[in-house]
């Protein structure tokens, strides 16, 4: 699997925080944006469309932002954001243009985030509190090439992590001891931020789709499962969505949870062998193995109880699903 999932265990395990495993849990904005720009999550704070438009390609349902009077508006409440936070999006641009994604940030109030686009580079950025402004670029990688991308951010207190199509991008920790994010002087933001005394807002230019803000850290599973589920020849609002399960099409593991063996089951028998690694809760790699039947029995027996991460390498794409040791 790539190599961000090692990385990114490892991250959240240091971090100390509470995780889950369902990728509901702790949603604050879910904006599926499939038709309205109604909030799915439980706060159900739905958003003002200003000229952004539905668009329907390829069995994917987003937004169309013009980049110059298109947004979206979802309110002032903080959303019980303090100091930790995920927020996930999809984007689609051809722009070279400063681009605001979404977020929730005021800089006269020194708090906040957002996740933006600056000459085609991923960026999360924000304030906590501290009187410091804070950045995370991806400088490698250029997004503004028509293909949607997943972009992730993470702050786990003082811990910031920006990831990209499934890989980590970058990572920094800050020096503040207490970091605030708390915004309500602002509103909730797609596709358009005003900065006080600048001339000009700053807009956003191509499609945006599934906006989601958790007022927690995602476990590398929900991560995962978000982005392994949602490409461009998806709809994410209409993907059936089943706990512990992901790319349900790919592969089964039965039994889960188990003992001393399970079975892994492709849907159709590969043409070339398939890598199946397994790592535990810690990032350590527990097995490493060829697979080369449509059926192959696992010994599990020399595990330790516990959840584990199970992933085959199919060509040059990489499924995951968690398999839970009783």
């Amino acid at each position: 699997m790539k190599k961000f999932l090692l990385s990114l265990f490892i991250l959240l395990s240091l971090s100390g925080l509470a995780q889950s495993n369902d990728i509901y849990a702790g949603l604050v904005a879910y904006f599926p944006l499939n038709g309205n720009v109604n909030d799915y999550s439980p706060l159900q704070i739905n958003g003002t469309n200003y000229n952004a438009v539905p668009q329907t390609s390829a069995n994917r349902e987003y937004y169309y932002f013009n980049g110059y009077n298109a947004y979206i508006y979802a309110g002032y409440d903080d959303r019980g954001i303090v100091d930790s936070l995920t927020v996930s999006v999809w984007v689609n641009t051809t722009s070279f243009a400063n681009q605001w994604v979404v977020g929730h940030y005021n800089h006269l109030d020194d708090r906040g985030y957002h996740i933006y686009v600056e000459n085609g580079h991923a960026k999360l950025e924000g304030r906590d509190g501290s009187n410091t402004y804070y950045r995370l670029e991806d400088n490698n990688n250029y997004i503004n090439d028509g293909e949607w991308h997943h972009i992730v951010g993470i702050i786990a207190r003082n811990q910031w992590t920006l990831i990209v199509d499934c890989e980590i991008r970058g990572v920094l920790i800050t020096n503040a001891s207490n970091p605030l994010y708390t915004i309500n002087s602002e509103p909730f933001s797609i596709g358009k931020y005003t900065l006080i005394n600048a001339p000009d807002p700053t807009y956003y230019e191509g499609g945006i789709d599934d906006v989601r803000v958790y007022n927690r850290v995602l476990s590398i599973c929900e991560i995962c499962e978000l982005n392994n589920m949602f490409d461009e020849d998806q709809d994410p609002g209409s993907i059936k969505q089943e706990s512990n399960q992901i790319n349900l099409d790919i592969f089964k593991i039965y039994p889960n949870p188990t003992e001393n063996y399970f079975t892994i089951d492709l849907t159709e028998k590969p043409d070339e062998p398939v890598q199946m690694t397994i790592y535990d809760m810690q990032g350590k790699l527990i097995v490493k193995k060829l697979l080369s039947k449509k059926s192959t029995p696992v010994n599990t027996f020399n595990f330790s109880k516990g959840i584990y991460i199970v992933n085959l390498q199919i060509e040059k794409d990489t499924y995951s699903k968690k398999l839970i040791i009783q």
